[in-house]
């Protein structure tokens, strides 16, 4: 006979992919005929766009396009800037049925080379790669003591954090930039979008956010001779739907930018074209329930012959949401007299390693630092330098899984320093979901065989000498007796015998 263990499902997050796939940038194309020709390329570099991810038919379709932009000098010596967009389309197998999944997203360039054919026609080689995840949520089944007299159970209180909600969502935000009294736009040579969330709020079901998206635009105006820098922060709230998100949850929420749009728009009441920003982001939120199980260890009959039958499986016990923001201080050098006075400066951030020690995480990552610059000569130059660091975070406790990581530059500032060196302040923005996961075996049934009853004891009551260290319940079931009697006749709390003693075993 078979006796079954009261089931209790946990959610856990789980992984239906995991891998990254090369797109490669071959183009050729010619200037339109508003570009003026080139007579030198300072630098090209690609921008991957996502429209629209979708997950149907047991595979994840992501579709973008490529934007291949070129900053040059004409034969005039001014700067001037062309875009050129190449569309792509990847589709991703997954291992199984992508029903309440959520997809995630990231790219990274690896590599352009750009070389002019004649003074209005280019030709570009490259590639970026395409990091795709798709994660849903899945059950374990641990299993509680049924309300059976004829079994004896080893149990534990077991910690839990259970994942009740993962939740994703798609929007837009935005807004219409005014220049104020910085020198009108004429023509935008580079951009770029970066976004955060800066607080949240549970209410039940939803998830109240509030953020900002961080603009920067280098752009020529008939107003000023060099390039003009524009920073603005845009504020945006939204409220998306979250099954089972209450005041107790802990959450873990990362919105990431696909894709954005900045363009020029005429306004008849300005003197000042206005610039308008659409951006495309996606927010995904994980929520967790904290709580404790009781969860069988061992199991067996005091009356007939029986067998446990266990189950292996992956319990998470601790979730951890980490939130930090790090000011990075570095220097990057550069040849004697190559900068005179900065223009632009941007960098990107690039993961390299992730670590998990006992009681921290260990990030090591790299930051490309573009900076575009007049010589000694008054010439634009245009230089590349890679700076490698590493942060480490204290941790409440340990983990052993990180779910995501995720890490934004928020500003950037600088001074040209002694040496021939640029000293950078750059604000890093770290986010994490971090989880403690613990392999137990466990009983899932109890095979009693009630053709095989067990032979009762000649006597009520046993002497048995113990050693120091021995387990109860090991002795216990050595003389097929309940565990809660030996605790009563010997006084005793404990499944662990700190000493030797003798110890008194009452029979059935």
């Amino acid at each position: 006979m078979e006796f079954n263990l009261k089931k209790i499902p946990v959610g856990v997050l789980s992984s239906l992919l995991d891998t990254v796939a090369e797109q490669p940038v071959d183009i050729d194309f010619t200037l339109p005929d508003y570009c003026p020709d080139i007579e030198k390329i300072l630098r090209c570099k690609l921008i991957p766009k996502i429209y629209n991810r979708n997950l149907s038919g047991g595979q994840l379709q992501v579709d973008g396009s490529t934007v291949v932009s070129v900053l040059y000098i004409d034969p005039s010596g001014s700067l001037r800037a062309c875009e050129q967009t190449v569309p792509f389309n990847s589709s991703f197998p997954l291992k199984s049925g992508a029903e309440n999944a959520v997809a995630i997203t990231s790219v990274k360039c690896e590599y352009v080379n750009c070389r002019a054919l004649s003074r209005r026609r280019l030709t570009v080689h490259g590639a970026f790669s395409l990091y795709a995840k798709v994660m849903c949520r899945s059950t374990v089944d641990l299993f509680s003591p049924d309300d059976s007299d004829k079994l004896e159970f080893l149990t534990k209180n077991q910690s839990v954090s259970a994942l009740v909600s993962l939740c994703q969502e798609q929007f837009s935000a935005g807004d219409e930039l005014q220049i104020g009294n910085k020198p009108s736009v004429e023509v935008i040579l580079d951009s770029d979008v970066k976004a955060r969330i800066t607080d949240f709020k549970i209410i039940p079901d939803k998830l109240m956010l509030n953020g900002e998206l961080s603009v920067r635009l280098l752009y020529l105006s008939a107003e000023a001779e060099r390039p003009q820098q524009l920073d603005y922060i845009i504020p945006f709230s939204k409220v998306i739907d979250c099954e089972s998100f209450d005041s107790d949850t802990v959450v873990s929420a990362d919105i990431s930018v696909m894709s954005f749009d900045i363009r020029l728009k005429n306004d008849i009441l300005s003197e000042n074209p206005l610039v308008d920003v659409d951006c495309r982001l996606c927010l995904t939120a994980e929520g967790y329930s904290q709580s404790e199980t009781e969860i069988v260890l061992d199991a067996f009959s005091t009356e007939f012959a029986s067998s446990p039958q266990l189950s292996r499986v992956t319990v998470p016990t601790d979730v951890y949401s980490l939130s930090e923001t790090v000011m990075q201080k570095e220097s990057v050098g550069f040849e004697e007299n190559s900068v005179v006075e900065i223009l632009d400066l941007r960098c990107s951030y690039c993961p390299q390693n992730n670590v998990l020690n006992s009681d921290s995480l260990s990030v090591s990552s790299k930051l490309n630092v573009c900076i575009l610059a007049l010589n000694s000569e008054g010439q634009y130059v245009y230089l590349e330098r890679s700076v490698e660091f590493m942060n480490e975070f204290d941790l409440p406790s340990s983990y052993n899984r990180l779910n995501f990581l995720s890490v934004t530059p928020l500003s950037l500032s600088y001074r040209i320093g002694d040496n021939n060196t640029i000293e950078l302040r750059c604000e890093l923005r770290f986010t994490a979901s971090l989880i403690n996961e613990d392999i137990k075996n466990i009983v899932r049934s109890v095979n009693v065989d009630e053709d095989k009853k067990l032979e009762p004891s000649a006597s009520s009551l046993v002497l048995y000498y113990a050693d120091g260290g021995e387990s109860l319940w090991e002795i216990a079931k050595r003389y097929n007796t309940r565990l809660k009697r030996i605790y009563e006749e010997n006084d005793l709390d404990s499944d662990i015998l700190e000493n030797s003693a003798m110890l008194m075993i009452p029979t059935l």
